[in-house]
């Protein structure tokens, strides 16, 4: 349903998604505007809710936001207030946080009750990938993403195997990508990482940059430490130690994040250039993640064929 001074959730306040639309329904409750669908959705009481999500982003208060935000002013000014009342986020901050809710519903634990509601609405007519899809449908908005290439029925697996090397998915305390930064570290003191790996370790714009900003810790320290021969779980408790614990709900928006990369971001055009240097078609598959589990002669996860099913072919 169309409804008035309702925007999108894409649409962006000093840089950050959502928070616009929450302040729009904010007001619209207020003077009896919001349909009754919309109203359990409201505030933090539902630890899933788009709107809990943001206030615990910027550490406020629901009912303090709606206060300010019924005594007026623009977006822009009770977008300060917020971030003067709770934290001013960065920018690392808001493109992980903005990312982790623009893809919500894609191949994460919410992808189930996405397909519910949109069977609910009846939208049958375009693809509709994530909860903020499922809005600007529902709503009556155009799309704002073609939709996903099909999944291809065969993929052509990399033999660029190096043993050790995990999967960027496979996890430690629960944190993607960490394990793996310490097989690097490992395989390169041994002399067994290839040149172009051993060139992007520790990249501040990488995944190694972005799991250390995740946990405030330095990554040359963690070199250093990983040498010295301690294990996966030990290091990750030199870690929270040395830096921080992250709680389960940022690790969860970090791992989403960080799994869907190169997905309709502005890292797209390098996950392309990746795989066309492999050889292969840039609609092979969507994350970098991926791309990686595929130029390493693993199966990625978003294909349903058997190892035996698949084409091998060295990239």
């Amino acid at each position: 349903m169309q409804i008035q001074l309702l925007r999108s959730a894409y649409d962006i306040v000093e840089g950050i998604v959502y928070f616009g639309r929450m302040v729009d329904k904010i007001r619209l409750h207020a003077s009896g505007m919001l349909p009754s669908e919309y109203q359990p959705f409201l505030g933090s009481t539902n630890p899933d809710s788009f709107d809990g999500r943001c206030c615990r982003f910027l550490n406020i208060d629901y009912a303090a936001l709606v206060a300010q935000a019924l005594q007026g002013g623009s977006d822009e000014s009770l977008l300060q207030w917020a971030c003067l009342q709770g934290r001013k986020p960065s920018n690392k901050d808001v493109e992980i946080w903005n990312a982790f809710m623009q893809k919500r519903g894609w191949r994460d634990e919410s992808s189930g009750r996405l397909r519910e509601r949109t069977q609910r609405a009846g939208i049958a007519d375009r693809g509709v990938s994530t909860f903020f899809d499922f809005y600007d449908a529902d709503e009556g908005r155009p799309p704002r993403f073609p939709e996903d290439p099909p999944t291809p029925i065969k993929v052509s697996l990399g033999i660029a195997r190096i043993p050790g090397l995990r999967s960027p998915s496979a996890k430690v305390g629960g944190i993607v990508h960490f394990g793996r930064m310490l097989d690097k570290i490992r395989l390169l003191k041994n002399g067994l990482l290839p040149r172009a790996w051993a060139e992007a370790n520790g990249s501040l714009t990488g995944f190694d940059g972005f799991c250390c900003y995740l946990l405030q810790i330095d990554y040359e320290a963690l070199e250093e430490e990983t040498l010295r021969g301690a294990g996966d779980n030990q290091m990750l408790q030199w870690a929270f130690a040395h830096g921080r614990k992250p709680s389960e709900e940022e690790i969860e928006i970090w791992n989403n994040y960080l799994s869907k990369r190169c997905w309709r971001d502005q890292y797209t055009p390098r996950l392309y250039a990746r795989l066309q240097e492999a050889g292969l078609p840039i609609d092979s598959v969507l994350t970098m993640f991926e791309c990686i589990d595929l130029e390493e002669g693993r199966v990625p996860r978003c294909f349903e064929t058997s190892t035996q099913d698949c084409v091998l072919k060295s990239i």
